[in-house]
């Protein structure tokens, strides 16, 4: 009986599936446990141009000069938590927001910050636990703009946090294998969608949409979603996943798309070869994304298990 017990206590049903529940201090031991990634490459230190460097190390001086200051602030520890994360500081990330939701436990906020931190840190299942509990959270509560950690050239803020909270949720079930959530969390996020960034919002979902439904076997209803997106479009953003959308269109060959692809550019053709049944060059660009990033790239680190059957 205590074994049962205890097993309802760190195991949730939601959404009718289980949903994996740790305690804080739990979450945090994990996410420094966390050396290499899952196909077992090492982490590296997360270093960028040195303008941007010295501008994220003082962003994170003054966080933490905030939160020294005002400790009792939900704030304080949302902003703390994301300037360690720029700096591909996860698991110090994780261990702020975490230490956050134990001050704060109904903070939707930290709850989704935390969730995405331990998406990149290969922490699939607790991602999914957070995102699924800013969701019950938020649901009764006003929506409000997520404010930009890096600004885009304009500096202007696009998305919400009912939007952001389910986009996410969906695309981290992408390394799950649970594509019913992968399209249930696209179309909630595109449903609230900021009105004049309608698009911005549709080009990412129609990509995690058509992945999606492509792992269902739904081939025609992938082709559909992109019919929805135009050739061209003026974006302030997601310039990068409108290429990838016109590349699944066939608006660029193979080689003409690999030439100007970012890293979820190529994660794209990877995922096409795939399906195209050319396993040896989808897995070449898995690797070479996931080698690409200190600490790895998750969604290929993700295809990669998949194939191995792990």
């Amino acid at each position: 009986m205590k074994k049962l017990l205890f097993i309802v206590a760190v195991i949730t049903l939601s959404h009718g599936g289980f949903v994996f529940a740790q305690s804080h201090d739990d979450v945090i031991k994990a996410a420094y446990a966390k050396t290499h990634t899952p196909t077992g490459r090492e982490f590296r230190v997360t270093r960028y141009k040195e303008n941007t460097q010295a501008r994220l190390e003082k962003d994170l001086e003054i966080a933490k000069a905030v939160m020294e200051e005002a400790p009792d602030r939900s704030s304080s520890y949302e902003w703390l938590g994301r300037r360690y994360g720029y700096l591909g500081m996860l698991p110090e990330a994780i261990e702020v927001f975490s230490n956050g939701l134990k001050k704060f436990p109904d903070s939707y906020k930290l709850y989704r910050y935390r969730g995405r931190h331990l998406a990149r840190n290969y922490q699939w299942d607790q991602a999914i636990s957070d995102y699924r509990k800013a969701l019950e959270i938020l649901k009764d509560q006003p929506d409000t703009y997520e404010p930009n950690g890096i600004a885009n050239e304009l500096d202007l803020t696009i998305s919400t946090f009912k939007q952001n909270i389910p986009y996410y949720l969906g695309q981290t079930s992408m390394a799950t294998g649970d594509y019913e959530t992968v399209l249930s969390g696209m179309d909630e996020a595109i449903n609230v969608p900021v009105r004049f960034a309608y698009m911005e919002e549709l080009i990412p979902v129609t990509l995690w949409k058509y992945l999606a439904l492509r792992k269902l076997g739904r081939h025609a209803d992938a082709e559909e979603e992109l019919k929805k997106v135009p050739d061209e479009y003026d974006l302030i953003e997601n310039d990068q996943y409108h290429r990838a959308v016109n590349y699944l269109k066939g608006n660029y060959t193979r080689e003409e798309f690999l030439e100007i692809a970012d890293v979820i550019g190529k994660y794209t053709v990877a995922m096409k070869d795939l399906f195209d049944g050319d396993e040896e060059n989808a897995r070449k660009l898995f690797n070479e994304t996931t080698d690409s990033g200190p600490r790895g790239f998750w969604p290929s680190e993700a295809e990669l298990m998949m194939l191995d059957g792990k």
